[in-house]
Parts: structure tokens; sequence; C-alpha cells
């Protein structure tokens, strides 16, 4: 039995229906942006402009120290 009634093809259907809900992405409301997040700088303060070479040697001991204790931090683990 062949049917009476119109029925589109499936193609527009699937392109109504993709049309319908890029419509709907495109109209709806936006939420607010949220601000980033700043990180606190947990860095030492460094001399921004050593004047001598025992200032380069004070930078230096800290860096060693540090570098020491990270090491140290992942080597027992």
């Amino acid at each position: 039995m062949k049917l009476t009634r119109y029925h589109p093809p499936i193609l527009r259907l699937q392109e109504e229906f993709a049309a319908r809900i890029a419509r709907r992405r495109y109209t709806r409301g936006k939420s607010p942006k949220t601000p980033k997040l700043q990180l606190a700088d947990n860095s030492e303060p460094w001399l921004a402009n050593p004047d001598s070479v025992a200032d380069y040697l004070a930078i230096s001991s800290v860096v060693k120290e540090s570098e020491e204790q990270w090491q140290s931090r992942f080597k027992g683990s």
C-alpha cells in the first residue's frame, strides 16, 4: 500500500534539525565570563641588578638550596 501523505526526504529533515540546533546555540544567552585567577608570586625576591660578584654568589647559593629541596622531594617518592 502506497502512502498518500507527503513525507519530506530524510536528508531535508536532518538539515532542518541541524539548523534548529545551531540556531538554538547562537541565540542562547552566554554565561558571564569568570575572571582569571592571578597566581600569587611565591618566589624569593631577586636582586634586579646585582652590583658585585658577592650578589651573584648569594643568588646562586639560594638557587642551589631550592634545587636541592625540590630534588629531595622527588627522590623520596
